[in-house]
């Protein structure tokens, strides 16, 4: 009888631990995967390194990936010829760009870059903040940077900054991402002011295109656009 109260305190025992242990479906949660950086791009360096071509590449000298372009119009067609004309001195010394031939101050589209790396440098009656690169359409036709994928994958987009560099007139800019034909994103920038736009994210095929595009403004004012662009696209894992 002893015996056989020994083996139900032991039962007891063993069902309580049982009880007391966490069931396999109460463990954490799995941590959401986090994408790996296996390229980068950033648009201001990557001019900065390559003035003189468009289109051009990456910093580390990979395929041309970049190119600089104005338009026909200021529709949105997709129709964006390459900016035919280089400027190593344009309107100031170490701004150097691709640019149209629409008189103004300076000659206009134009997509440049200040290659200095320590001041900014005047350009008509605004600011290019040091290796900060612009953008800046005319009346008539559009500043357009484009960016083509060599590989099929997925990228993420972010800017440090959309801004317009020149109060002194105008009425600022609007501002468009595209994804081939797809508008992604697309806001006003108010005259010296900035904006901010969420990072985005697209899987891509190799030579499919993002189109970012500089137009003037609301009002089609094409004084003083002078824009800031500072973009990054990044190859990452999905």
């Amino acid at each position: 009888m002893r015996r056989s109260v020994f083996r139900g305190a032991a039962l007891t025992i063993a069902l309580t631990l049982i009880a007391a242990t966490p069931a396999a479906s109460q463990a954490a949660p799995a941590r959401p995967a986090v994408s790996t950086l296996l390229d980068r791009w950033k648009l201001a360096l990557d001019f900065r390194t390559h003035p003189g071509q468009n289109p051009f590449p990456g910093a580390r000298g990979q395929s041309a990936v970049w190119s600089l372009r104005g338009s026909r119009s200021l529709s949105h067609d997709g129709d964006y010829p390459l900016l035919p004309s280089f400027s190593s001195a344009f309107g100031s010394s170490r701004i150097k760009a691709w640019h149209g031939a629409t008189r103004g101050c300076v000659r206009l589209p134009a997509i440049g870059v200040n290659t200095d790396t320590k001041s900014s440098r005047p350009l008509c009656s605004g600011r290019i903040p040091a290796v900060a690169a612009f953008a800046r359409p005319s009346a008539g036709q559009l500043a357009v940077v484009e960016w083509t994928s060599p590989f099929d994958g997925t990228v993420s987009i972010s800017h440090d900054a959309v801004a317009d560099l020149d109060g002194a007139c105008g009425d600022g800019v609007s501002y468009s991402v595209y994804f081939g034909a797809t508008l992604l994103a697309g806001v006003t920038v108010a005259n010296k002011a900035g904006t901010e736009l969420a990072t985005m994210t697209q899987t891509i095929k190799a030579g499919q295109s993002f189109t970012f595009v500089v137009d003037p403004g609301p009002a089609r004012n094409a004084g003083c656009d002078t824009t800031q662009l500072q973009i990054t696209i990044d190859h990452i894992t999905p």
